[in-house]
């Protein structure tokens, strides 16, 4: 069985089917998540940075203090729809209270088409069902409830030394930070400080839900909620934090990855390495612009070893990258040093490219000692066929 936010301590998931999205085809699955903390919780929490935000975010955002719950659903963004989406947001807490028989904060977050007011009958029929049900949606049916596009649910779970983390996400198209078009709620039962959560949380989202792309578009309702149930006898200060921060960033990291490689039509996941910069935020800034590249996302599709276009995007990135000292790789495959192609073999970089579906693009500056990674998916047909039918 796969372990998620369910399975750590002092955490209760139900899930439930409010039929939120009324669509031609039928969505056999739950579409309302309830998540119940056995005790007033510490959180910590990072949202989109669109200026354009969803009213959720904007609810959201406003909760200080513990919390003992997470109320969400798929199938509506609740974005851009006023001052009734606010209120709206802020009644699916009241249902989730009333209904969890619990009277401390909740985060609320939600995800699906943009534009469309919630169907607050339906809204209130999930809710219900998904507190009856509360206890009972294991290992991948919490992620299950808050899909939308997304091909298989989301799941990590990691070990520390005398408690756990675990975590669920959704996401797979409109991925760009900061953040994703993703959802992502994690717990662990470590005991710990809102502010050593908070930079926890911000170091592992920096390398992970922040270092991948699948379209290059930002969402409007992007956010990840860490929560503490403080139920493990484990204290987590300075001198674990780093075990506790390294096993939070392995979590993330699993979670974006499922993310891309489920990236809408994607066939391919491609881990962008540029290694050498004078900078991390060099390293970053060509990394990202190669992830983010049409062409080179069609190459990849293709299995085309086309490095001109990963070379023109590393160069358009505009961040100092000096053509003559650059060494590019597909693979083991070097083919681009000192300013020009090198004498490979085009077969068999394009026989590694069709017979693998992780590829590494290893980009080597020559110019320091910093590196940064990023993971981004391949375009394929189906991409424009999945975004074309989106709203039917």
């Amino acid at each position: 069985m796969k372990k998620g936010i369910a399975e750590v301590p002092g955490v209760k998931c139900g899930v439930g089917f409010g039929g939120i999205k009324k669509t031609i085809h039928k969505i056999n699955r739950p579409d309302t998540l309830l998540i119940i903390f056995d005790q007033p919780s510490t959180f910590a929490a990072v949202f989109t940075q669109n200026e354009v935000k969803a009213a959720p975010i904007k609810v959201s955002q406003q909760i200080k203090g513990r919390i003992s719950g997470i109320v969400a659903n798929s199938g509506n963004a609740n974005a851009c729809t006023g001052n009734k989406g606010i209120q709206d947001a802020s009644t699916m807490i009241q249902l989730a209270q009333k209904y969890s028989k619990t009277k401390e904060q909740f985060l609320v977050a939600s995800t699906g088409v943009i534009g469309e007011p919630l169907p607050m009958d339906r809204i209130e029929k999930g809710i219900k069902e998904a507190a009856e049900n509360l206890g009972k949606a294991k290992s991948t049916l919490p992620a299950e409830a808050i899909m939308t596009t997304d091909t298989f649910p989301k799941v990590a779970f990691e070990e520390g030394n005398g408690y756990v983390i675990g975590g669920i996400a959704k996401g797979a198209g409109m991925i760009d930070p900061s953040m994703a078009t993703m959802l992502s709620f994690v717990a662990t039962d470590v005991q710990i400080s809102e502010k050593l959560l908070k930079i926890a949380l911000q170091k592992a989202v920096e390398v992970s839900f922040n270092a991948i792309t699948v379209d290059g578009d930002m969402s409007t309702n992007d956010c990840v909620f860490l929560v503490a149930t403080g139920k493990s006898n484990v204290l987590i200060d300075e001198n674990n934090f780093n075990e506790f921060k390294e096993k939070l960033t392995n979590l993330l990291r699993s979670l974006a990855y499922q993310i891309v490689k489920d990236g809408e039509g994607a066939t391919k996941v491609a881990r962008i390495k540029v290694k050498n910069a004078n900078s991390k935020e060099q390293a970053r800034k060509i990394a990202r612009k190669i992830a983010l590249s049409p062409l080179v996302k069609t190459a990849l599709f293709g299995c085309d070893p086309n490095w001109g276009r990963i070379i023109a995007a590393a160069g358009a990135a505009q961040a100092g990258f000096i053509e003559e000292k650059a060494e590019l790789k597909i693979g083991q495959y070097l083919l681009f040093k000192n300013g020009s192609k090198t004498n490979y073999n085009e077969e068999e970089v394009w026989k590694y490219m069709k017979n693998n579906e992780e590829i590494t693009i290893e980009l080597n500056l020559n110019q320091g000692t910093k590196e940064f990674e990023y993971l981004t998916c391949d375009f394929s047909y189906d991409y424009i066929k999945i975004n074309a039918e989106y709203r039917t």
